[in-house]
């Protein structure tokens, strides 16, 4: 296990990126570690810790507040990410979670793979067939060619099933009701770049080399389709006289595996860096409607966020490593000082800094929470023997209680999860605490 980076002040106030894997949603991913979080030394602030028990006993205090955990860390995420996405995911602690709407606000980069041959009701594995089409004779330089239409800037639409609001009312309700809208819906100009990485067949034989990927197994029933249809006309009809982008062919279908070819249909994988609001599995959907054939996502990762990557880079790690360790050589006497300076000095968030910080792996969590199980279940069986061995409760909650529990969980050397979190921390500024100290210390 690498050797635990200088620590910034107790409790830790910031950022860092964990590597979110495909299935869970974003927000079950936090509720996760979160019992991680709440055990850990760095986390702990005692005084807060010790006024918080003492106001939910009070009702007018027991309202959680947004961002808060049960305990009274607060938590958040630079930008969700659902079951079919994995990658980067920004976590912010305490004061962190101030600064996330500046990676909701930066650009980012996506690796998306998408299959030819049908679009589905959510443009991704997730939705139910909707159309199909004959993608027998695309090649790799026929993808190429339609790449030009999704450079530069871009006017997109935002797809009807989307939380973008409309008078107050998401556009997926205005969808699931069937009811017009009260207007067209609003155009909004991004900025893409975008370049092919990999134009794959289909597996003939296993470990040939194609891709496995398959179509979603759901289509939709004649029904279903009407449904669709009425929602394009909502669209249209609220779009007015703009002009109109490719529509879709309900009716023709096309099986999965060709007549011609004994193939499913081939993948392509695509890199971008878009802005704030782009909507990518609909870029993906409309390269499927620009070849004519249709396509939708059946993989989807964020591999970059601000300073934050996906690929474990141990270079930018070591390098990472240096900059704490250089930010923590400042020679600040006053302890509380130290916490304003030392934080402010190591902070990277709004100083323009282009360094790399890999996310965590998943799988550290993992580990962390497997062991975490283990160590519950230790301590059941130590509290069932002492309980048949005849010791009183006082005795037990003494050992077993939940305070003495949570001071065992802290004792000892950093767990592995704790110290790849200081590794890619990114503390932010406080506010200076304007007494007689910090202002002989001269932070004011």
């Amino acid at each position: 296990m690498p050797k635990a980076p200088p620590t910034p002040p107790y409790p830790l106030n910031g950022l860092f990126p964990l590597a979110k894997p495909r299935g869970p949603p974003s927000m079950q991913v936090i509720e996760a570690i979160n019992p991680l979080l709440l055990e850990s030394r760095l986390f702990e602030d005692q005084a807060k810790g010790e006024l918080h028990a003492r106001n939910i006993a009070n009702s007018k205090y027991t309202k959680r507040k947004r961002n808060s955990t049960h305990e009274g860390l607060k938590i958040g995420q630079g930008g969700t990410l659902d079951p079919l996405a994995d990658g980067v995911l920004v976590i912010g602690v305490n004061r962190g979670t101030k600064h996330l709407q500046r990676f909701l606000d930066c650009t980012k980069e996506y690796e998306s793979i998408g299959i030819l041959g049908a679009t589905t009701t959510t443009m991704d594995a997730e939705g139910e067939v909707l159309s199909t089409g004959v993608s027998d004779a695309i090649t790799r330089e026929d993808v190429e060619g339609v790449l030009d239409k999704f450079r530069g800037k871009i006017m997109q639409t935002p797809p009807i099933f989307s939380a973008l609001k409309m008078d107050g009312k998401p556009l997926y309700e205005y969808a699931r009701e069937g009811k017009p809208l009260p207007r067209a819906i609003p155009v909004r100009e991004c900025e893409v770049s975008i370049e092919l990485v990999d134009f794959r067949p289909a597996e003939k034989v296993p470990g040939d080399g194609g891709h496995k990927y398959r179509w979603p197994e759901k289509h939709l029933s004649a029904e279903e389709k009407a449904t669709f249809r009425k929602l394009d006309k909502m669209v249209a009809d609220a779009a007015g006289d703009a002009p109109a982008g490719p529509t879709l062919d309900y009716d023709t279908v096309v099986p999965e595996v060709s007549a011609t070819t004994g193939l499913r249909p081939a993948t392509f994988t695509v890199r971008m860096t878009v802005s704030r609001g782009t909507y990518v599995r609909s870029i993906v959907h409309d390269i499927g409607l620009a070849l004519g054939c249709g396509a939708h996502v059946v993989k989807l990762t964020r591999t970059r966020q601000g300073e934050f990557v996906l690929l474990s880079d141990e270079a930018a790690l070591k390098a990472h490593d240096a900059a704490q360790a250089a930010a923590a050589a400042v020679d600040v006497d006053d302890e509380e000082a130290a916490m304003n300076a030392g934080a402010s000095s190591s902070s990277t968030l709004g100083k323009g800094d282009t360094k790399t910080i890999p996310c965590i792996p998943w799988e550290v969590f993992q580990r962390a929470l497997q062991d975490r199980a283990e160590t519950m279940e230790e301590e059941k069986l130590e509290r069932e023997e002492m309980e048949m061995s005849g010791a009183t409760p006082d005795e037990i909650n003494k050992k077993l209680g939940k305070k003495a529990i949570l001071a065992r969980r802290k004792e000892g050397e950093l767990k592995e999860w704790e110290v790849e979190v200081l590794r890619r921390f990114v503390p932010v500024e406080l506010p200076v605490v304007r007494d007689s100290k910090s202002r002989a210390a001269g932070l004011y």
